[in-house]
């Protein structure tokens, strides 16, 4: 067998286009695991995901959970594709963060 490696392909993040080819996909909440009790926190509800300013932004309720640039930020589907990870530095908390949001039922 034969295996291609690619210097500069990221294998646990998805291709640019189908980041954003997310924009604008509802979202019913946004959790993070904590890293003490492993248990998932809800950072927020009622949500979407948003392309802007070469940034790729999960807004809950008006907030933003996280805003990262859409070039450095790793996003992966979930394997019953019923939302996605999302891995980066966060521009607002200025720290690396890795949450999980999951998609609405209705798009």
């Amino acid at each position: 067998m034969l295996f291609w490696k690619s210097k500069n392909k990221q294998k646990d993040t998805m291709p640019l286009k189908a980041k954003t080819a997310l924009d604008k996909r509802p979202l019913k909440y946004v959790t993070m695991r904590d890293s003490e009790t492993y248990k998932e926190i809800r950072l927020g509800e009622n949500g979407a995901i948003n392309i802007m300013d070469g940034d790729f932004v999960l807004v809950c309720q008006g907030k933003d959970v996280m805003r990262c640039d859409i070039d450095e930020v790793r996003v992966a589907e979930l394997m019953n594709l019923s939302g996605i990870t999302v891995k980066g530095f966060d521009k607002t908390t200025k720290r690396e963060m890795s949450v999980i949001a999951y998609f609405a039922d209705k798009f």
